[in-house]
């Protein structure tokens, strides 16, 4: 077991600093936690922010909603900007929210000890801690494994005809349709999450430095974007085309091309690890310690 895995297994009890390292403490705690959380399927309950500040998102209120019922905590999410939301679980389900109706339904179960989902096509590309990429049909919920006896699996995204993750050794890993899988970037940290821009670059955020990554699938170049004093635990990319991450609930975008950071909104009221991005600017989060359940976050991408 590497180093990386050592800490998404251990179990730890993180000190609860004062102000103004609440909201950083608390991203440690989550951090290293989650590796616990999402081995027994456990809740994880931490404390929310005390104070909220001008421009901050509150949840709940019109601009975060609970849209779906504290059925557990889904370790990713994947909006299908059709109309659905659909969320893996650690314990190998995966479910759709029809976000019309409210409506939540089980696609398929047995995935698997899961950690990420991506949706195109009419399919579920899904990751899990056992080195596996599998492959859902939406419609019918039968499978396909499209790579097994890799590295831990963590972000997946789908460019094409290629379904992109990465591992728990700091790589990304280009899984071709009918092809084999092979290593197309490496010494990136630990990402849990992957993104691309609509130029093929790829975006990955490392937990243990605090690099927020751009990445040349074709070439394996990588550039620094922007570097945190923390660790940052979620990654996309909006429409606008800027690059947005989550800092212990602090949301930060960054702009690709000139490099520019800026800050977006503090998510307040939920303990949020990460969110997914739609076409629309929305995100969709879940929260822990009371805020249960699936958020959306209205127009993020415009704030």
């Amino acid at each position: 077991m590497d180093s990386t895995d050592e800490i998404w297994h251990r179990d730890a009890t993180p000190a609860r600093p004062s102000r103004p390292l609440a909201r950083r403490g608390r991203a440690l705690g989550v951090a290293l936690a989650l590796g616990a959380l999402l081995a027994s399927g456990a809740t994880m309950t931490l404390a929310a922010p005390a104070v909220a500040a001008a421009g901050d998102v509150n949840c709940p209120s019109t601009d975060c909603v609970r849209i779906a019922p504290a059925a557990g905590s889904p370790v990713a999410i994947a909006p299908d900007n059709a109309g659905a939301v659909y969320l893996a679980y650690s314990g190998g389900d995966l479910l759709k929210l029809d976000l019309a109706s409210g409506v939540l339904t089980t696609v398929t179960t047995g995935l698997g000890n899961l950690r990420g989902v991506a949706v195109a096509g009419g399919s579920a590309y899904i990751t899990n801690f056992d080195g596996m990429l599998q492959q859902v049909d939406l419609a019918t919920g039968s499978r396909r494994t499209l790579a097994a006896g890799l590295p831990s699996l963590f972000g997946v995204a789908r460019v094409g005809s290629t379904t992109y993750v990465t591992d728990g050794k700091g790589e990304i890993v280009a899984v071709p349709d009918g092809g084999t899988p092979r290593v197309v970037a490496t010494g990136l940290g630990f990402s849990y999450g992957i993104a691309f821009d609509k130029a093929g670059a790829a975006y990955t955020a490392d937990m243990m430095t605090g690099r927020i990554l751009q990445t040349n699938v074709t070439t394996g170049a990588t550039r620094v974007l922007a570097s945190q004093a923390y660790e940052p635990t979620s990654i996309s990319v909006g429409g606008d085309g800027l690059v947005y991450f989550l800092v212990a609930g602090e949301v930060k975008r960054v702009n690709a091309v000139t490099g520019v950071q800026s800050h977006v909104t503090n998510i307040n009221g939920i303990n949020s690890f990460s969110f997914s991005l739609a076409e629309s600017g929305d995100a969709y989060t879940t929260g822990n310690g009371g805020g249960e359940g699936l958020w959306r976050i209205a127009g993020l991408t415009s704030r």
